[in-house]
C-alpha cells in the first residue's frame, strides 16, 4: 500500500510544471536525472550536499486503519533539501499548492483528500543546505 501511495504522491508532484523547474527537471526527464531530486524512502539515493541540492525525500509515516476497516488513515512525509532556508521552503509552498486539500491520482489507485498536518524547517547537519519538512494525512483504499 505504502509503495503505491508514493508512487502517486511522485506522479502528482511531478505532473506539476513550476515543481519540475524549481528543481531544474521536465516531466520528460529520464529516471536517471529524477533519481538525482527524487527519493522514495528516508535515505537519499545520492549524498546530499551544497552541489545536490535541491532535493525532496518522500516516505510513509505511520498509520492505521480507520473504523471502516477498508480505508487506511495515511501519513506521508516530504523533506525539502535547498542551499537556502527560503529555497527549500518555497519547494514547500509549491507542493503544499499541489497536494493539500487534493485527491492524489494515478491510473488505477486515488486517495481521498490529502491535507497538511505539520511543517517546519529542520537542521540538516550539512554546510551549504538547509532542510524543510512536512507532513500530510491522507486516506486511502486499502489493497489486499
Amino acid at each position: 500500500m505504502s509503495l503505491r501511495l508514493l508512487d502517486a504522491v511522485q506522479h502528482a508532484l511531478k505532473a506539476d510544471t513550476e515543481l519540475m523547474e524549481m528543481l531544474s527537471l521536465e516531466s520528460s526527464s529520464p529516471s536517471n536525472e529524477v533519481v538525482m531530486r527524487f527519493t522514495k524512502g528516508m535515505e537519499p539515493e545520492i549524498t546530499i550536499s551544497n552541489e545536490t541540492v535541491p532535493h525532496i525525500c518522500q516516505y510513509v509515516m505511520p498509520g492505521r486503519f480507520s473504523p471502516n476497516q477498508l480505508v487506511f488513515e495515511g501519513k506521508f512525509c516530504l523533506d525539502f533539501y535547498a542551499g537556502t532556508g527560503y529555497a527549500a521552503k518555497e519547494l514547500f509552498e509549491r507542493s503544499f499548492q499541489v497536494l493539500h486539500d487534493k485527491r492524489i491520482t494515478m491510473p488505477g489507485w486515488g486517495t481521498y483528500l490529502c491535507v497538511l498536518t505539520y511543517d517546519a524547517d529542520f537542521a540538516t547537519g550539512i554546510q551549504g543546505v538547509k532542510g524543510y519538512k512536512a507532513i500530510f494525512d491522507v486516506d486511502y483504499l486499502r489493497m489486499n
